[in-house]
């Protein structure tokens, strides 16, 4: 028996030995996709609970205990009679996700996601973790984390899972691709651990430099515009018909002035309550968390402490959310650390929508979540369903054309104009075979890629039934959302909407005839 189980434990070890090899042989770095918020459930580890997305039965507590003095204020027009109701409600929604004034979580909170045990590594059932990312790749090592927390923090324990994976795989360097917030911890990363351990970076629709629906209401800043408001809408919608539908039934709403009315009145309530929304709901919520911190944008953030750090936080907070923001202000030097250190660098923004109706810059184009000036790393960028202008030019003669076929992006002011992707009408988290195979490309390239070294793989490209194209005049949608643009009178739009709707009766008819 002794004999037997010395044999067996020999195979076992020659089995695992071959595995390292053979990844190594393959001569493939291992990726790491960092993920970004909500990239798992946060769970409460004594009840569990799922606490966010927060749980039915708190939204339903949270709702309930606004939703008779709503209605009664915007019977009377007291707006002011919601504010006390309405900011209970928001920390009872969220109060499963409290963080105390340190910014640590009140409750024994958790995320669902572990490291990958080396079998799973070496086998390739990491692969189970990615099914999120709209591809099974091997090579991929999936990082979620709690997105409270603060980026020092959460970029040690990207450390820790990166050493994993070097010493499990044999591989000498790991590539990185930060999405969301995580390139926000990968930036944290990198400045706190340096380049050894790490090949190539991709910045994929990157929150590293902010996002205007985080910084600007954090600082005051919070508007509501019909136009910004429909151009999001009709973006959420898709191409089926009863999409299209509801589109239309849209442009009758805002050519009948109802759309209007309602944000109307949405603006005189956020007059009446914002001040009490602040100081009785934001800073005992999202404010307390260091990790939302890292999406402001650096030229907003001291605004935003100003309105929002009181005595509701210690010193301790003050540190972290601080160490981010250093860190963001170091973003183009800890960027070009890479290429200095022999790796390649990539960003890849994607636009073809707004960003969510809540904010001053809300017809900025983005990708449904963050403004494309960010992602992109400072690209000028035409409003929402404009462009840049027929006379416009090039902001930077650098020799190549930056300027995008649909004429609604200068790249040429972008921190790195010549690494810099942009992909129309693939939101901000949609994730697809094709746009894998463009960051494997980047990956795959003997030096630093730019966006002229492939006809396939060009500055811009538009997703077109999950593939991803070079963007031409042709190709391009330039809807935004809006399929019904020449129809501009309100008696056109209610035509439309009634053939529509004839249509669709037809159409449900026709199963039963």
């Amino acid at each position: 028996m002794k004999k037997f189980l010395c044999v067996l434990l020999s195979v076992m070890m020659i089995i695992s030995a071959s595995s390292v090899l053979a990844f190594a042989k393959e001569d493939v770095t291992p990726v790491i996709f960092v993920d970004g918020i909500g990239s798992s459930n946060t769970v409460n580890t004594e009840t569990g609970e799922t606490v966010f997305p927060p749980a039915t039965d708190a939204i339903i507590s949270g709702v309930s205990k606004a939703a008779l003095p709503l209605m009664g204020a915007l019977a009377s027009g007291n707006y002011e009679e919601v504010s006390e109701p309405l900011c209970e409600a928001l920390v009872t929604i969220f109060d499963g996700m409290a963080c105390d004034e340190n910014g640590n979580p009140v409750y024994p909170t958790t995320s669902a996601y572990e490291f990958p045990t080396a079998e799973e590594i070496l086998s390739g059932e990491i692969a189970k973790n990615t099914v999120n990312l709209g591809f099974d790749a091997e090579e991929v090592v999936y990082f979620s984390y709690d997105w409270r927390m603060d980026m020092q923090t959460v970029a040690a324990q990207l450390n820790d899972l990166v050493k994993l994976v070097k010493d499990t795989t044999g591989a000498e360097k790991v590539n990185l691709v930060g999405f969301s917030m995580g390139s926000c911890v990968v930036t944290t990363y990198l400045h706190d651990f340096g380049y050894e351990d790490v090949k190539d970076v991709v910045i994929l629709s990157g929150a590293f430099n902010g996002v205007s629906t985080c910084g600007e209401p954090f600082s005051g800043q919070i508007a509501f515009n019909e136009d910004g408001m429909i151009a999001f809408l009709k973006t959420m919608l898709g191409d089926s018909f009863s999409d299209k539908l509801v589109k239309a039934l849209i442009d009758v709403l805002q050519a009948a002035g109802v759309l209007g009315n309602v944000l109307d009145i949405a603006e005189e309530l956020n007059y009446a309550i914002l001040d009490d929304v602040f100081e009785k709901g934001l800073k005992t919520t999202f404010a307390r968390m260091p990790g939302i911190w890292s999406v402001v944008p650096y030229n907003m953030y001291e605004d935003a402490k100003d309105l929002l750090i009181g005595d509701n936080v210690s010193d301790e907070f003050i540190a972290k959310i601080d160490y981010y923001h250093n860190v963001q202000g170091q973003n183009k030097e800890i960027l070009d650390g890479v290429i200095e250190n022999g790796g390649h660098l990539a960003i890849i923004s994607k636009y073809g929508s707004t960003i969510p109706p809540v904010c001053v810059s809300q017809l900025n184009i983005g990708d449904m979540v963050i403004d494309t000036v960010y992602t992109s790393f400072g690209a000028t960028c035409a409003l929402a369903n404009e462009t840049l202008g027929a006379d416009y030019v090039q902001a930077e003669d650098c020799g190549h054309n930056h300027i995008s076929a649909d004429n609604m992006i200068d790249a040429s002011t972008a921190a790195y104009p010549e690494y810099t992707w942009f992909i129309k009408d693939l939101m901000h988290a949609d994730h697809t075979a094709a746009q894998w195979e463009l960051i494997r490309f980047i990956f795959a390239s003997e030096e630093q890629p730019t966006v002229s070294d492939s006809e396939t793989y060009p500055q811009f490209l538009i997703s077109i039934d999950e593939e991803i194209v070079p963007l031409t005049e042709e190709n391009d949608t330039g809807k935004y959302g809006s399929d019904e643009k020449a129809e501009n009178g309100m008696l056109a739009k209610i035509m439309n909407f009634f053939k529509m709707f004839i249509d669709a009766v037809k159409n449900f008819l026709a199963k039963f005839i």
